[in-house]
């Protein structure tokens, strides 16, 4: 097999994950993906049956590093039910059997995603004005079909590391009208939207949405000004019996950028919880599902 990527390069990327705060949850499983399939071709192992443990443990350590991401857990999941039969086989056959499950598991997420963003286009009309917070890689492929249709977008920064920015910097580049706003703005500039729409990094068992934090509040304006409030994402973000209890991702304070506040205590919590009782449809590949009253949708 080839040296590159060599053991050291593999080590650093999967390292990274945990602190990755560029790609949203389904981009992120994909990139998990990348790495399981470069790790099943060129980390170091004697025979098949280390491979295969090898790559188990990647998988888990993977999962463990961002356990608000559900997509993470059940794409790797879905890779390593395809790693069970390898052990039969020779060491070269299993590397390459095992990096082509991780990218075929990669190009059904990648399917998913295209399939939700076009059920997502359905439900924004022409003319209408969407509010969003956080960025997703799903809504932003929906988003690009609002060209040309007198549609407008506004976007929270989505503090503290303010991915809202680089969403409006692309939508304007598509030549889409947007307005950026801080995210204390939402209960001012809700009312100026038709419909809000956002993405999710889990749902849980009964529905609840998994989301940047200020998700819930935008829930909370849209439902005051009688809007929509939309999320769209694929089945691989649903959580499920067999995952772990949900525990909010809480990152360092300083990324807050306060400065030294004596006798403070400086939260920086991600995530939030939106309830379904606030949602009015979810949208995955399989379409949009309704909600209703205290009901998953």
């Amino acid at each position: 097999m080839g040296a590159f990527p060599d053991k050291q390069a593999i080590d650093r990327r999967m390292n990274a994950i945990a602190g990755d705060r560029e790609h949203g949850a389904s981009a992120l499983a994909r990139r998990c993906l990348d790495i399981a399939a470069d790790s099943a071709l060129y980390y170091p192992a004697p025979d098949t049956p280390a491979l295969t443990a090898i790559l188990t443990a990647q998988a888990q350590d993977m999962s463990a590093a961002r356990p608000s991401m559900a997509p993470i857990h059940n794409l790797l999941s879905r890779w390593q039910r395809e790693l069970q039969g390898l052990n039969g086989l020779d060491l070269e056959t299993a590397r390459r059997r095992a990096a082509d499950a991780a990218r075929a598991v990669a190009k059904v997420s990648q399917a998913a995603c295209r399939q939700a963003a076009l059920h997502a286009q359905s439900l924004i009309g022409e003319r209408q004005c969407v509010i969003t917070h956080s960025l997703s890689s799903t809504l932003l492929q929906a988003f690009t079909a609002l060209q040309g249709r007198g549609a407008s977008l506004i976007v929270t920064e989505s503090r503290p590391l303010c991915e809202g920015r680089n969403l409006a910097l692309q939508l304007a580049g598509m030549g889409l009208p947007t307005t950026l706003i801080t995210d204390a703005q939402l209960g001012l500039f809700v009312e100026k939207a038709d419909l809000a729409m956002v993405g999710a990094d889990s749902v849980l068992e009964d529905g609840t949405v998994v989301n940047k934090v200020g998700t819930y509040l935008l829930a909370l304006a849209a439902r005051e000004n009688s809007i929509p409030f939309y999320v769209c994402c694929e089945s691989f973000k649903q959580r499920d019996s067999s995952m772990p209890p949900f525990e909010p991702e809480e990152m360092s304070p300083d990324e807050l950028n306060l400065g030294e506040l004596p006798k403070v205590e400086i939260r920086n919590i991600y995530f939030d919880l939106t309830p379904p009782e606030l949602i009015t449809a979810r949208v995955s590949e399989e379409g949009v599902s309704r909600c209703r009253l205290n009901k998953r949708c």
